[in-house]
């Protein structure tokens, strides 16, 4: 039985970095939401937001991965929450991912660090643009082609300069982004290490490969449909053992052409 999705209003974030099952419903897009934090806790090491801008044209979804829990999160996570109100009318990342860079680089005082990937995606126009601050790359289903890719930037045209490495190592980094056009039944899968790392009872690692070959299964017949499966195969994978790590799922569909 299908949930039914939550609309997020014109100018609405809605953020968590605690366990969710969660189905959203955005301008031109379908998203669905799970996360798990590792442990007995509430709150874990991965964030996720979700925005849509006040004209409801741009939305924006982002997942993080912070090192460690506690104070090096809530900072990501007010961090985050603030600087994608600053930028919830643009399309693209890169002004938010340089200036969050910055941000933690001031305030991490430990040697955390965050990997993160944001998509930013026009209603209208139907376009969809990502920039990956090295986190796993997403994956992407083309239902034309019944194909599934990964969905990676290029690296950064700038010499000299690390390109799209973790933030809160480098003050001169750099990041890219790569912009797709998704037609209906399209789907992006974004994911946290924690799925892609997860280990079965012999102690042998998933990987891309085993994601990939896993996605290749699925029911593609919406973002719900999808990710519940994946969830159910991650477990069948771990033997039915919990997450060693914290373990986020967004599934985005393209739904009105």
């Amino acid at each position: 039985m299908q949930s039914m999705p939550r609309h997020l209003a014109c100018a609405e974030t809605w953020a968590s970095n605690t366990r969710t099952a969660s189905l959203l419903e955005l301008p031109g897009l379908t998203a669905w939401v799970h996360s798990v934090p590792m442990g007995p806790g509430r709150a874990g090491g991965d964030v996720h937001f979700v925005s849509v801008c006040p004209s409801c044209i741009v939305s924006r979804i982002a997942l993080a991965d912070v090192s460690g829990h506690g104070h090096a999160v809530a900072v990501l996570g007010e961090k985050l929450r603030e600087l994608m109100e600053r930028y919830l009318r643009d399309l693209e990342q890169i002004a938010l991912m340089r200036d969050l860079n910055q941000a933690l680089l001031e305030e991490f005082r430990e040697g955390h660090h965050a990997t993160m990937v944001a998509v930013g995606w026009h209603g209208r126009r139907g376009l969809a643009v990502m920039t990956n601050a090295g986190h796993p790359p997403p994956l992407w289903y083309r239902a034309s082609r019944d194909e599934w890719s990964w969905l990676e930037t290029q690296r950064a045209s700038e010499r000299n300069r690390p390109a799209g490495v973790p933030l809160g190592l480098f003050a001169d980094a750099s990041y890219d982004r790569r912009v797709i056009k998704p037609q209906s039944g399209d789907l992006v899968v974004l994911y946290s290490d924690g799925v892609s790392e997860a280990t079965n009872s012999a102690e042998n690692e998933l990987g891309r490969d085993g994601l990939m070959n896993i996605a290749r299964t699925l029911d593609c017949s919406s973002a719900e449909a999808l990710g519940i499966q994946l969830v159910a195969a991650l477990g069948a994978f771990r033997g039915g053992a919990e997450p060693l790590d914290d373990e986020t799922i967004i599934v985005m569909k393209r739904t009105d052409i």
